[in-house]
């Protein structure tokens, strides 16, 4: 073989090799790594060109160390942000939406909207289909352009952060990612953009439970998995604002639980936590208060516990062989009294200790007296009842207001 022959090989082979190890020490763009390291071997030297050319992602410098502060003591955010230089007429870093109009053509999303949420405590967002809810967390993050009206975080438009993940943290959709990267170099990638490191790419991915699979391309996980994803990228520039919708949808019970005492701990950090739910289980359990809207206009903007005592009626289930004549004595009683099934009776206005004590004096037997407290389903069906698009017919032919 003649000597020139030689030589091209082993410069080929050398080549390959560099390739190669270039390909082990970056992302690659457009295949998987193995099909890189086929084409390479086999298509040399072209194969190795053609990777450099339109495969190799790069291996971007290093940004400074944005460390987070997720093991923080409760307010300590709060505190930070309370002796921190800012802007004049900078004040507490709140979400803001003032008067705010969406129309898509003819329809009418948001109807002269407006409500403030405050930091310090999980704040729910509620309303049935079609009211207006995404519609407004697209326009805070300035993904929509509203018609009228305006909506600031910390006093100014989304548009106008320079860092936004640094103030804002966002999940709006699960699904919005890159399904051929890895998880870690999905987040890597976004934080790279705002000047985050490695080392905080690692924090979230523990925090949220993904440490263990943050090598897995993010095309094979599950719902449940995208979402602690994509709360991983919420979370990378420790901001004091956070905003979730949908949150829970996917995660089994061990994540359902998880969530809810992480959104606390992050309120309690001081941070304005907005998180929009159908899931009114969760809310009671999660959310301290309440915006409620129907057909994009403001329904209710009140702490939870008020919001259930004020709109839920409470009432107790009686049962008796003798329901019409139990019925007629609470009835001449004050209270009201609908029937309920062949035995039983909703009364209203007389609590369960006063209808044992006038069943008893009057000789009427008692099978069952159950007090029913309010709820917050029960509260938001009621004062969401107009304003449900969609409704449904249950089989006895009675309209259900479609969640």
């Amino acid at each position: 073989m003649p000597p020139y022959v030689i030589a091209l090989l082993a410069a080929a082979a050398c080549f390959d090799a560099f390739c190669l190890v270039s390909l082990t020490r970056n992302e690659a763009d457009n295949l998987p790594k193995w099909a890189w390291a086929l084409i390479i071997c086999v298509a040399s030297p072209g194969g190795g060109l053609a990777y450099l050319a339109f495969g190799r992602a790069g291996k971007p410098v290093e940004p400074p160390e944005f460390p987070g502060r997720p093991l923080d003591p409760p307010g300590a955010l709060l505190d930070r942000l309370a002796h921190a230089p800012q802007p004049a007429g900078y004040g507490p870093v709140m979400i803001e939406v003032d008067a705010l109009t969406k129309r898509f053509g003819p329809v009418t999303a948001l109807d002269g909207l407006s409500f403030t949420v405050r930091p310090g405590q999980v704040t729910g967002f509620l309303g049935p289909n079609g009211a207006g809810k995404t519609t407004t967390m697209r326009i805070i993050l300035g993904l929509d352009s509203p018609t009228a009206g305006r909506a600031l975080v910390g006093g100014q438009p989304y548009q106008g952060i320079v860092r936004p993940l640094h103030q804002v943290g966002a999940l709006l959709d699960a699904d919005a990612m890159h399904p051929g990267r890895s998880a870690y170099a999905h987040v890597l990638s976004v934080a790279q953009s705002n000047g985050i490191g490695r080392r905080r790419v690692t924090e979230v991915l523990r925090l949220t439970g993904l440490e263990s699979v943050a090598d897995r391309r993010v095309k094979g996980f599950s719902l449940g998995m995208r979402q602690r994803l994509g709360i991983a990228l919420a979370l990378l520039g420790d901001p004091p604002v956070l905003m979730f919708d949908e949150p829970v949808n996917g995660l089994d019970p061990e994540g359902v639980h998880w969530i809810r005492r992480f959104f606390k701990s992050l309120a309690a950090e001081g941070r304005t936590v907005f998180v929009s739910s159908h899931l009114m289980s969760e809310m009671a359990l999660t959310a301290e208060h309440l915006i409620i809207i129907g057909r994009g206009r403001l329904l209710a903007d009140m702490p939870t516990a008020a919001f259930i005592e004020a709109n839920a009626s409470r009432d107790v289930l009686v049962r008796s062989p003798r329901p019409g004549d139990l019925a007629r004595l609470i009835t001449a009683h004050g209270a009201t009294v609908t029937p309920e099934g062949d035995d039983g009776l909703s009364v209203r206005g007389m609590d369960a200790p006063a209808i044992a004590g006038l069943a008893a004096g009057h000789g009427i037997p008692v099978h069952e007296l159950t007090p029913r407290y309010a709820s917050l389903e029960g509260a938001y069906l009621d004062i969401t009842k107009d304003s449900v698009e969609f409704h449904a017919r249950s089989q006895a032919g009675e309209r259900t207001a479609a969640p």
